[in-house]
């Protein structure tokens, strides 16, 4: 378990409520992907499963009997409800390798209402060797319906000693039921100074450009950035810039970044350039108060409906990429300073 900066508020208002013995059954972690809300439930539930002998604040370690249970997956008295594997082939490697092998086009679409049932027998026996049962669900608008439904009669009814985090990137889709039955905890955006220590952290070879380039990237989420990390964005994103601050007139450029993208084995980070390069032109719409507003916001929308359909419409990558690498080319001439 690592430690989460940037998220005292709520991390405080969970602390207050225990200390108060006004502890509610269920919370929502809501906020954008990557903010560092599944950390925190863990943290939560290693905090929780620990509690006949409380630390003074969160764990950050493992060094306790339940923090080496949490890490072997084999607490009784804890349940993490996720995605599961598509098919039989997904399953087979989820078992050899564990569910976090498995790639988002391996998991199944839906948490399904069978999981929210097998936790029936864990809310029908009395807590195994902690004061609270804790279950997880990550993310709980990946629930299908019948899962929210039943999820709603275990908050409705809640089980004595239980708690639940259902983590939500977004919450307003959940159903208002189970909404009116949670308490909300909203994380926000990481600062950049907190991004840097995180990247620092986790990325210690990142060059200081490269750095840079994913705070800016990454937003205020270091899931987000450290995504990035792993698919080398930083190199595909000094590309960009470069087109954006040259025009790329001999199309060199655009050129060399389709073909980066369009073999099979650059999908990853194909997929990452496709969610990226709509704010990268956002970003230099407003950074360099570029002049003829209007022909700009209309790249930067031409950009993102592009970059929306093309895995849906199995758009060819190189063509994709080469129109998005000449939307950028174009800021080049609405900038004043050119």
């Amino acid at each position: 378990m690592t430690s989460y900066l940037g998220h005292d508020k709520p991390r405080q208002i969970f602390r207050q409520s225990l200390a108060k013995n006004m502890l509610h059954h269920a919370w929502i972690l809501a906020g954008d992907k990557g903010l560092g809300k599944a950390g925190f439930a863990q943290q939560a539930a290693h905090f929780l499963l620990n509690s006949r002998n409380l630390p003074a604040e969160f764990s950050v370690g493992q060094d306790d009997e339940a923090g080496h249970l949490l890490a072997a997956g084999s607490h009784p008295d804890f349940r993490l409800l996720r995605r599961g594997p598509k098919g039989d082939k997904e399953e087979k490697k989820a078992r050899d390798n564990g569910l976090d092998s498995l790639a988002e086009h391996e998991l199944a679409r839906n948490i399904k209402v069978e999981q929210i049932r097998a936790l029936q027998p864990l809310f029908q026996n009395q807590t195994s060797i902690s004061e609270y049962r804790v279950v997880v669900i990550d993310a709980a608008d990946d629930l299908e319906s019948s899962g929210a439904n039943a999820l709603l009669k275990n908050l409705e009814e809640p089980p004595k000693k239980t708690i639940f985090f259902l983590i939500s990137h977004m919450p307003d889709r959940l159903l208002p039921t189970i909404r009116s039955r949670c308490q909300m905890l909203r994380f926000d955006p990481l600062s950049d100074e907190d991004m840097r220590i995180v990247l620092k952290k986790t990325a210690p070879r990142l060059s200081d450009a490269d750095l840079e380039a994913l705070v800016v990237a990454g937003e205020g989420s270091p899931g987000r950035a450290l995504k990035y990390v792993e698919v080398g964005l930083a190199e595909l994103e000094g590309m960009a810039r470069e087109i954006i601050k040259s025009g790329d007139r001999d199309n060199r450029l655009k050129s060399d970044l389709a073909r980066k993208l369009s073999l099979k084995a650059a999908t990853p980070r194909y997929r990452a350039f496709l969610e990226r390069a709509p704010s990268l032109i956002a970003e230099q719409i407003k950074g360099q108060q570029i002049a003829c507003s209007v022909h700009a916001i209309e790249k930067w929308r031409e950009a993102s409906d592009l970059a929306a359909a093309a895995l849906p419409k199995a758009l060819d990558n190189q063509a994709v990429i080469f129109r998005l690498g000449s939307l950028m080319a174009d800021l080049a001439q609405e900038n004043p300073a050119k």
